[in-house]
């Protein structure tokens, strides 16, 4: 249920948006129960991401990871205690962009759900580009 409540520093749950823009809406196919949330996280380079990552938003992450690509240096910060799933896909589309990344551009997922370690430890497990942080 959503109050309109808002914690300071993030914007609506229910929207996705551009890491570094406006706030943009999710597509209208996106069914009601499937929702993605990526907005800038506001001490730092980086996004909190809340919902889930599967086919109905693969859209919207895929589009966040390529801005992301683009940054010119050091670390991007991945704030994941609110993902609550992230399908193969996604993962994927997390672990390729990484491997485009340049010299001093990096990674770091905060507090990844298990099955993403999981699936970065069995399909990447040289990826270092890519920082696992328990909090």
């Amino acid at each position: 249920m959503d109050t309109g409540r808002r914690r300071p520093g993030r914007k609506r749950e229910d929207d996705v948006n551009d890491p570094h823009e406006g706030h943009a809406r999710a597509d209208e196919a996106t069914p009601r129960n499937t929702r993605l949330s990526i907005c800038p996280l506001t001490d730092r380079a980086g996004v909190e991401v809340a919902g889930e990552i599967c086919l109905p938003t693969h859209e919207a992450w895929e589009q966040a990871l390529e801005r992301v690509a683009q940054r010119q240096h050091g670390a991007y910060y991945f704030e994941l205690s609110a993902l609550t799933f992230i399908d193969m896909a996604g993962a994927t589309a997390l672990a390729m962009t990484a491997q485009g990344l340049h010299g001093g551009q990096r990674f770091v997922l905060e507090c990844p759900p298990p099955a993403l370690r999981r699936l970065l430890e069995l399909f990447w497990p040289d990826l270092s580009v890519i920082e696992v942080a328990a909090s």
